[in-house]
């Protein structure tokens, strides 16, 4: 009896000492640490944007350097290249010669704006593949983008769009620039110009397959000569609307199979 009555009051001991522990206090701290800040201004703002905004991918990209190879790959919707979801514009700027840039967007309302390479001998190729996306690309507006495209590329710029409601505004300013636009899809609404001062001539193909109610609008200058090749096949009306100016001559080469559809054309050489 004694024996277990000394085994309940050691047992009552031991467990009112747990109960009585008093709780850790935290760690505190006198002030808050201190944080890096990025020394630019602008890419810190585009990357706040980015963290704040709702859509699926942003991305910021400025490049200074001579032959870089940059690939983008963005998968999924509201994806963002230079802009925010607001609208914000933080230009995507590529600056050096000979790059090499690879940007792929897929989903349905993406955004590239505004996507500025300058330098020579640049070789871009853009694709979007989806609904009711747009971008905006420029070549030179800077420094003149310059040079012929390497062996077994078709082009200085190769945009590609497969889907409906698409827009694309393209700008190069610079001597012999290429550009082949390849589109697959209704409703869609490519600008594209190219301007020279130098003696060299532009070059620009155009290809609408399985495509119906398109706009595409077209702006050639050149100092020597401007030169267009352009086709189309669909079932409904696609409007174009070509200017071409050169002080040599303006050659445009035009293929279309659609039922209804306009053609404008203003040629002029000096």
């Amino acid at each position: 009896m004694i024996k277990k009555l000394l085994t309940t009051l050691i047992a009552g001991i031991f467990v009112s000492s747990v109960y009585a522990q008093t709780a850790p206090t935290a760690p505190t701290q006198s002030s808050a640490p201190t944080i890096t800040t990025e020394a630019t201004t602008r890419f810190a703002a585009g990357v706040t944007a980015s963290l704040n905004a709702s859509t699926t991918n942003i991305i910021y990209l400025q490049q200074t350097g001579i032959a870089p190879t940059i690939s983008i790959n963005q998968d999924g919707n509201s994806n963002r290249a230079g802009t925010d979801a607001s609208g914000t514009i933080n230009s995507m700027i590529l600056n050096g010669n000979n790059q090499v840039v690879t940007i792929d967007q897929t989903g349905n309302n993406n955004v590239i704006n505004t996507m500025k390479i300058t330098g020579n001998d640049a070789n871009v190729y853009l694709e979007q593949l989806g609904n009711n996306n747009s971008s905006n690309v420029s070549c030179g507006l800077v420094i003149s983008c310059a040079g012929q495209a390497t062996l077994n590329q078709n082009a200085l710029l190769d945009l590609r769009f497969t889907g409906n409601s698409n827009t694309a505004n393209y700008t190069g300013n610079g001597t012999a620039l290429q550009a082949a636009v390849y589109v697959k899809g209704n409703g869609n609404t490519l600008n594209l110009e190219q301007s020279s001062s130098t003696g060299q001539g532009q070059q620009m193909l155009i290809n609408l397959t399985n495509s119906d109610n398109n706009t595409v609008n077209v702006l050639q200058s050149s100092a020597s000569i401007s030169s267009l090749a352009l086709a189309q096949n669909g079932t409904g009306g696609t409007t174009f609307n070509v200017s071409q100016t050169g002080t040599y001559s303006n050659v445009s080469n035009i293929t279309a199979t659609s039922a209804g559809g306009s053609f404008n054309v203003i040629q002029r050489s000096r």
